[in-house]
């Protein structure tokens, strides 16, 4: 027998024993996941929250490189579900998108998701169904590598997230309808007092004049803020031992600064993937994103690494070590009248311990990955500017000025080099977050620039990713701000030329209704009442209106509006008083110093002109006046000001020209 037959007959018998070996090392990691409805109490209140095996956050889920996750996902509640593996790389159907990937975990129903993971590192899960991961649906997971000598003694798993007491549901309405109250319950609405006292009053006119709206680092005013679903949070480990701590930020809508009591903090990995490490005094962790750091175990004292939420309104705090207690800083206030925030390739940093700015950005800048990053230049480029838009007052965001049901997908082709170019024209940070893939965050370091699955996109700034289109079908593509995903900033990755499952496409319309929200306000004052009544979804409007004195003098209109931008919209309907009906048709326009205004003809041809100026004195105390102008009726004006009580009721004292002086109540339902 000749030595090539020798080799082959070795080579068919060798083979597929390694091959046998292989399998029989893979490991199947299982678990059970039941989500279900309990009560719980934080901050002194008992709210119903959704957990996870009854944990707030979810089990940490631990596997190794390579392994097979075998994931049992039980809903107990009585409404659908879903869990998304933000960060994993795995097969299209297993993303865990309800309507775009995966079908909707039904209620009192279970679904098993099975991947083989491919990758390391530090990600996290959470419900991608309604608000539930503002009601806690959310968890790590942590992915050990394969092979990989370990430099440090022990590990922790930091989850911060935010916590509020009131229905996420009731809080997306109250935003859609403009009510500034979670910005005065955190004393952060811009107001003339607070212009003049902080020297600012020059900046608050121009962004008056130039119609932006008062800047809002964070939308919603939290009950608590949690480290590991506590307000704070002990590690449990020798001094003198190195941790590697693994930080998720599952907030959400809170991006976090975290500043250790003892000194920088040394990042060696971002959103899984290792970086050159570097040492930060202050690092801000956006929604969404992970770190890691090397932090050792104080044998001096008991030490603070404080999470405080951008915009001030609170902290949590997790502490490493035993004795005397040592604080980390507090963060300065920020300016709420200023573009103070620094953005990715903005500015350069301080290398080493000095901070330039207390209040930095994210660190793109400085991230280094260990691994070359540069894609294939062979491959075709195709690139997409993608503008962040928003209207604050309406609380709609989007991408290009649209929301994921008018312009749904970002066409790419399996086999190119695609690159978005990120273009936040908004006044709020945005984390962007593409489902399925790794994206290059490109920086000053070329070919090293590191790889994320989410990228912060700060106020009026450019950040540019880049990524190999290595996948197939459909891949969700949205601000990670909750309420903003929910409030129409997503797309879809569409992969051309590849099937999306047949039961999917079924039931893909779910994924892009448009809910109608109600609200209503009623003020009885001693000399009239006023009130309102609307219903609203993205651009549509339907809107009943009165005005009366208590001796039968009333008028009311019943209006529906088109809303195509912050700046413009048209409406027509009827308007009435006790002797006249007749319709009408106009346009609103916003004015600079944000002055809405109003032009209006009727069906017996006259005109109507009105102007209307609301002006924050201080956070809850509001200035307010309109005037009007009728070719039949002649002038009408009134002026007054408003007490804020609370986030449905003030106290009202005005001046009508009609009616005269008087006083009540405003109650917003």
């Amino acid at each position: 027998m000749n030595i090539l037959k020798l080799r082959f007959i070795a080579f068919t018998i060798v083979l597929p024993l390694i091959f046998m070996s292989a399998i029989a090392s893979a490991k199947v990691v299982e678990y059970n996941l039941e989500i279900e409805q309990t009560q719980t109490n934080i901050t002194g209140k008992t709210v119903m929250a959704m957990t996870v095996n009854k944990s707030l956050p979810a089990p940490t889920l631990t596997f190794t490189e390579g392994d097979t996750a075998v994931i049992h996902v039980h809903n107990k509640m009585n409404v659908e579900s879903s869990i998304h593996w933000h960060g994993i790389l795995l097969p299209n159907r297993e993303d865990g998108v309800s309507y775009l990937t995966t079908p909707p975990i039904k209620a009192h129903s279970s679904h098993t998701f099975r991947f083989r993971l491919v990758q390391s590192g530090t990600y996290w899960y959470h419900s991608h169904t309604g608000l539930q991961e503002q009601r806690g649906v959310y968890g790590a997971i942590v992915i050990k590598p394969k092979r990989k000598p370990q430099t440090y003694q022990g590990e922790a798993v930091l989850v911060l997230s935010d916590w509020t007491n009131e229905n996420p549901n009731e809080i997306l309405r109250t935003l859609k309808r403009g009510n500034h109250y979670y910005s005065i319950r955190k004393n952060n609405l811009a107001n003339l007092i607070d212009s003049f006292k902080t020297k600012n009053f020059g900046s608050y006119l121009k962004n008056q004049l130039k119609m932006m709206p008062p800047m809002d680092i964070s939308d919603v005013a939290y009950d608590a803020f949690l480290a590991n679903g506590k307000t704070q949070d002990q590690l449990k480990a020798k001094p003198g031992q190195w941790i590697r701590l693994r930080i998720v930020n599952a907030s959400a809508s809170t991006y976090f600064y975290l500043e250790y009591a003892k000194g920088p903090l040394k990042i060696i990995s971002a959103d899984g993937i290792d970086v050159k490490p570097i040492e930060k005094k202050r690092l801000l962790i956006a929604i969404a994103e992970t770190y890691d750091i090397l932090i050792q175990v104080p044998k001096d004292g008991r030490y603070e690494l404080r999470a405080t939420a951008q915009d001030n309104s609170g902290h949590t705090s997790f502490y490493l070590g035993s004795g005397t207690q040592h604080h980390a800083p507090s963060i300065p206030r920020p300016n709420f009248y200023k573009m103070t925030h620094s953005g990715h390739q903005a500015h350069k940093h301080h290398k080493g311990h000095k901070m330039q700015n207390p209040r930095p950005a994210a660190p793109y800048d400085d991230l280094k990955s260990v691994k070359n990053t540069k894609l294939d230049p062979k491959r075709k480029l195709r690139e997409v500017v993608l503008n962040l838009t928003g209207d604050m007052q309406r609380y709609l965001w989007t991408f290009n000025g649209k929301t994921l049901n008018e312009d749904d997908k970002i066409k790419i082709h399996k086999g190119e080099n695609v690159r978005f170019i990120l273009k936040n024209k908004t006044m709020m940070h945005h984390p962007i977050h593409l489902h399925g893939h790794f994206f290059r965050v490109v920086n000053d370091f070329g070919d090293h620039s590191p790889l994320k699955h989410t990228v912060d996109v700060p106020p009026h700034q450019t950040v540019v990713i880049e990524f190999e289109a290595s996948e197939e079908k459909d891949w969700f593509f949205h601000c990670h701000v909750l309420y903003h995903m929910k409030s129409g900033m997503s797309r879809i990755v569409s992969y051309q030329n590849t099937s999306v499952d047949d039961d999917i496409l079924k039931i893909r319309k779910n994924l892009y209704k448009n809910p109608i929200y109600f609200w209503g306000s009623a003020r009885p004052l001693s000399q009239m009442s006023q009130g309102q009544l609307q219903l609203s979804n993205t651009r549509n409007d339907l809107m009943f209106n009165w005005e009366a004195n208590w001796t039968g003098e009333f008028e009311v209109d019943g209006i529906y509006s088109r809303y195509f931008n912050r700046f413009f919209s048209v409406f027509g309907g009827v308007n009435g008083t006790e002797d006249l009906v007749q319709g009408v048709a106009g346009v609103r326009v916003l004015l600079p110093l944000l002055i809405e205004s109003r032009a209006w003809v009727d069906t017996d041809g006259d005109f109507r002109f009105i102007f209307e100026k609301e002006l924050a004195i201080l956070p809850r105390l509001h200035a307010f006046g309109d005037v009007e102008y009728d070719t039949a009726q002649k002038w009408e004006w009134s002026t007054g000001a408003e007490w804020v009580l609370s986030k449905n009721l003030s106290l009202i004292g005005q001046y009508h020209s009609e009616f005269g002086p008087g006083g009540g109540i405003e109650y917003r339902f």
